[in-house]
């Protein structure tokens, strides 16, 4: 089931989303996108985004069936952040 949220924009949103492609794609994943839209998928996520004025939206359209939304709602976000 899909699910989305939103996370406030990073200030340096460039940054930030080269951080989640280099995670991401780090960990055998995919990423594509830019400062505007992009999509992503790894480790049985797969999902989009879109970056607003003040927010990300994010969609996840798919998730291993033992995770919780929750698990993976905190994780996807921690990526898009600059965290992971």
């Amino acid at each position: 089931m899909a699910f989305s949220f939103e996370i406030p924009k990073p200030d340096d949103i460039k940054n930030a989303l080269v951080s989640a492609r280099n995670k991401i794609t780090g960990s055998g994943g995919v990423f594509s996108g830019d400062e505007k839209t992009g999509r992503f998928s790894g480790r049985g996520i797969n999902g989009f985004y879109t970056v607003g004025d003040s927010s990300v939206k994010i969609t996840v359209t798919q998730k291993p069936a033992l995770y919780p939304a929750s698990t993976v709602k905190s994780a996807v976000a921690d990526y898009f952040r600059g965290y992971r």
